[in-house]
């Protein structure tokens, strides 16, 4: 604990800064400071809990805010430690939260400063929801912020969310990607895309996205969708490499401890080849093709998606027909599908493939829009039919994505079908409108979050 407390900020070195300089921050990280501030402010214990896909940058911004809490409570008040060490070591939560006791001479009960414990990977501690709900009710004068996997917040118990302040991490969107090497795309433009989407309206910002896409090299929208949803792609020299080690991380031990057997990890791998390869495929070839029943199969489908490995796009219409109809998986981070076909030699850069990542960047933004505006995500399952179809308070929107030039017909067919207000086609051309129906250029759409 001692030797914790003083090399802390020297083991997050590395996360924080690069070449002595400061690495860019999330805008998440601001809404995280809001939180720190609150608690400063009040005194009153506070509980945030950080969850998402592994590799979008937690861990990062742990460290990001031990360097700012530097300024604002003293070094031995600040205590951050990574659960998967703890647990190497033999130890648990409560004993860390024990040594850390003894080495400041004050139990948690009588914390005299403002104490601020950090707790990377916490789910690597079985009961690691009891042991922050313990400290949390023994302690004053104490704020824990811990970081998990998305399916923290399945295994979170009833007493801890009552007390915890949830924040979902997501992917990198393409503005973020482009604002972590520097690039800052105005809030407006942003705005207006959104609005665009939602409503079918826009003010006026045509004289900005030209002075914009030229602050970018257009290569970029290929690098982003290759491997720039995860952050690692701005830091690693092989960043499909280390993003495959995000997967086999979450079958080796997300998986595994979800209860899985061996041979059923083994074909999980196979599932997610499948799924990367952008083949059509329903639940009866793929229980053929994997060998596995379909209860295990859903089983391992249901556990992807809590991971946020992939996310279901679920077929329009009444439930009964959702359920009957195979799902749309689209990969939550790009990067991962990238990094599947990378490691099985599958990954050629022409527009298949491209298609296929810019259908999963459009699935994040839709599913990052629908969160936001308590709609959902669907596809039309009929021949012929859209993409996607985006369903919020405000109205329905089609949604069709290709790489190159698209027409309209799939859009303004699923639009007649259910009777949707709006059309948008996500394409390689130009921008254009024909009545409801809007064709913007994917480098546009991508700048809309």
């Amino acid at each position: 604990m001692r030797r914790t407390l003083t090399l802390g900020g020297t083991r997050l070195e590395k996360f924080a800064f690069k070449n002595g300089k400061p690495l860019p921050e999330r805008p998440l990280l601001k809404k995280l400071m809001e939180e720190v501030d609150t608690f400063l402010n009040s005194g009153i214990n506070r509980v945030v809990l950080l969850y998402g896909l592994r590799g979008v940058g937690k861990t990062t911004m742990l460290a990001q805010l031990y360097f700012k809490l530097l300024g604002m409570v003293r070094e031995r008040r600040i205590l951050y430690v990574s659960v998967d060490e703890v647990k190497m070591l033999g130890f648990h939560l409560p004993e860390v939260f024990e040594g850390y006791e003894h080495a400041i001479g004050e139990r948690l009960e009588e914390l005299s400063e403002p104490t601020v414990f950090l707790i990377d990977e916490a789910h690597y501690d079985e009961k690691w929801d009891l042991a922050l709900k313990v400290a949390y009710d023994r302690a004053r004068n104490l704020m824990i912020i811990a970081t998990g996997s998305s399916a923290m917040e399945i295994k979170l118990s009833t007493d801890l969310a009552r007390r915890a302040k949830k924040i979902h991490v997501t992917p990198l969107t393409f503005t973020e990607y482009l604002l972590l090497k520097g690039i800052h795309v105005d809030e407006r433009i942003k705005s207006n895309f959104r609005k665009l989407l939602l409503t079918g309206e826009v003010d006026k910002t045509g004289e900005k996205i030209p002075r914009v896409l030229s602050s970018f090299d257009p290569i970029e929208v290929e690098r982003y969708l290759i491997s720039g949803s995860l952050p690692l792609a701005l830091s690693s020299k092989e960043p499909l490499e280390e993003a495959y080690s995000i997967v086999e991380r979450t079958v080796h031990w997300d998986l595994a401890n979800m209860g899985f057997s061996r041979e059923v990890l083994e074909k999980a791998f196979s599932l997610m080849l499948m799924l990367a390869s952008g083949e059509s495929l329903n639940y009866d070839r793929l229980t053929a093709r994997l060998g596995i029943s379909r209860p295990v199969l859903a089983r391992l489908f249901s556990a992807l998606e809590a991971l946020e490995v992939v996310f279901p796009v679920r077929a329009y219409g009444s439930l009964g027909k959702a359920v009957r109809k195979t799902p749309k998986y689209k990969f939550l981070a790009p990067a991962l599908r990238a990094a599947i076909l990378n490691r099985f030699g599958f990954l050629d850069v022409d527009e298949k493939t491209l298609g296929n990542l810019l259908e999963d960047a459009v699935a994040l933004y839709l599913y990052l829009m629908a969160r936001e505006n308590l709609g959902s995500v669907t596809y039309d399952a009929e021949k012929g039919g859209a993409d996607f179809i985006l369903s919020t308070p405000r109205g329905k929107v089609v949604v069709e994505v290709g790489w190159g030039e698209k027409d309209d017909r799939q859009v303004r067919k699923t639009m007649r079908k259910i009777k949707a207000e709006r059309g948008l086609v996500v394409h390689g051309g130009e921008v254009r409108r024909e009545g409801e129906v809007i064709w913007l250029p994917k480098e546009w759409f991508l700048l809309m979050l």
